[in-house]
């Protein structure tokens, strides 16, 4: 029998995962208090799995992991009714053109619009103005060229976990964990072309998911699988290039192909530095021990293809891997040769799928950015509200951990301000 989970759907930050936060200092990522954050966004944007009928490339997927008696199960989506999930879905990486996703725009921030909020558009803050320690607004330049001063009681930074760090830097910030731990969640995907028509740019996002491996070293680290809506861009990204006769069969044959995504739980991390014009720059290679989960995953990944009767299999790599089951080559040979093809730069097609921790939440300013408020430990009144602000990479889609840890400060930076 499959496994199914008993747990949380995989849109909230896992128990395990929370126990770790909770270790480095931020307590109530394992208390009430973050519980009911990830209540009040998952009610807020509402969060359900009765929009998530699985698409013909989801079908696929489970059909291979429930071959293999392995985990899978429905993944939760914030649509509403008018989620068609099938005709106009699938196109809402470029957005929702039916208004059924319930995303940030049409919740959070409606409800500050709603409150009295005034929202500049197109504006780059160049720096936070701090005075004797104390944040007093901050500096901006709109697309036009014009300067923008704001003065406030406050300042809550949310620039993703690139900018933040970039911005606490140019105002002065000077600690330094700010801008390290950066974890990228990387990704890549295994490919499995098949006799029956797919059309993998259709459908939900995603619907299905499996943590089968989501814990490779008894510590939580490892990865899960789900799949994608493919376009022609989507998929090149995560192909590797032998020359344009292949691509061309890759295209013609796209209709036929699924895409078996690997998402890596790291366990290491990189950086975010400043230039002199402190702009940001990102340092990140992922780590051998990383890179052996995301080896593991591709291995996994063709199993589920194979299964799933795909008739053949080819991964990212540069080096060009791939065989087809039965006829030539065999999922030993797929295995040997991509880890004989490597995992260092250039050498397998791989993305920051979701971009963490580089401002991060902890009980001391010697291995994190900001305090368990949120607060940066150089200035008690800006707090960071973003992705940056994880501890440690969170091993599942982050959208509803990112709106529930900026919930739960900005929730503790009211009291303070009353």
């Amino acid at each position: 029998m499959a496994r199914w989970s008993t747990g949380p759907p995989p849109y909230r930050t896992p128990d395990d995962v929370r126990e770790e936060w909770a270790a480095l200092g931020a307590r109530q990522f394992a208390e009430q208090e973050y519980t009911d954050a990830l209540e009040a966004v998952v009610a807020r944007l509402g969060v359900n799995t009765e929009h998530s009928p699985a698409s013909h490339r989801d079908e696929i997927l489970e059909r291979g992991l429930r071959k293999l008696d392995w985990h899978v199960e429905p993944l939760p989506r914030n649509v509403g009714a008018a989620c068609d999930a099938g005709i106009e879905c699938g196109r809402c990486g470029f957005g929702c053109r039916v208004g059924a996703k319930q995303s940030v725009v049409k919740t959070w921030l409606a409800d500050a619009v709603e409150a009295g909020a005034r929202l500049y558009v197109g504006t780059d803050v160049r720096r936070i103005v701090v005075d004797n320690g104390r944040a007093t607004g901050v500096e901006a330049v709109t697309s036009e060229g014009h300067s923008v001063w704001v003065r406030s009681r406050a300042v809550v930074v949310a620039a993703g976990a690139i900018q933040t760090p970039a911005l606490l830097r140019r105002s002065g910030l000077g600690n330094r964990a700010i801008g390290d731990f950066l974890r990228l969640h990387p990704a890549t995907a295994v490919f499995g072309v098949f006799d029956e028509e797919i059309r993998p740019w259709e459908g939900g996002m995603q619907t299905r998911y499996s943590k089968q491996d989501r814990d490779l070293d008894g510590k939580g680290y490892g990865v899960i699988y789900e799949t994608g809506p493919m376009t022609p861009g989507m998929s090149v990204g995560f192909q590797a290039w032998t020359g344009a006769a292949a691509h061309r069969d890759q295209m013609l044959k796209l209709a036929n192909t699924v895409a078996v995504g690997i998402i890596t739980r790291d366990r290491d991390h990189g950086k975010v530095e400043t230039d002199r014009k402190g702009e940001a720059i990102v340092r990140y290679r992922i780590s051998a021990r990383d890179a052996a989960h995301m080896h593991t995953g591709i291995v996994n990944a063709a199993s589920i293809l194979e299964a799933a009767g795909a008739k053949r299999i080819f991964s990212g790599h540069q080096a060009g891997v791939s065989y087809e089951p039965g006829v030539t080559g065999s999922h030993e040979e797929f295995s040997q040769q991509a880890e004989a093809a490597g995992y260092a730069p250039g050498q397998c097609s791989m993305g920051a799928l979701h971009i963490m921790g580089s401002a991060r939440m902890g009980g001391s300013p010697d291995f994190s950015a900001t305090n368990p408020d949120g607060a940066t430990w150089d200035v008690p009144n800006i707090v960071v509200a973003d992705g940056s602000c994880f501890p440690t990479a969170s091993g599942v889609n982050p959208m509803v951990s990112i709106e529930a840890i900026a919930y739960m400060n900005a929730t503790r930076l009211a009291a303070t301000l009353t």
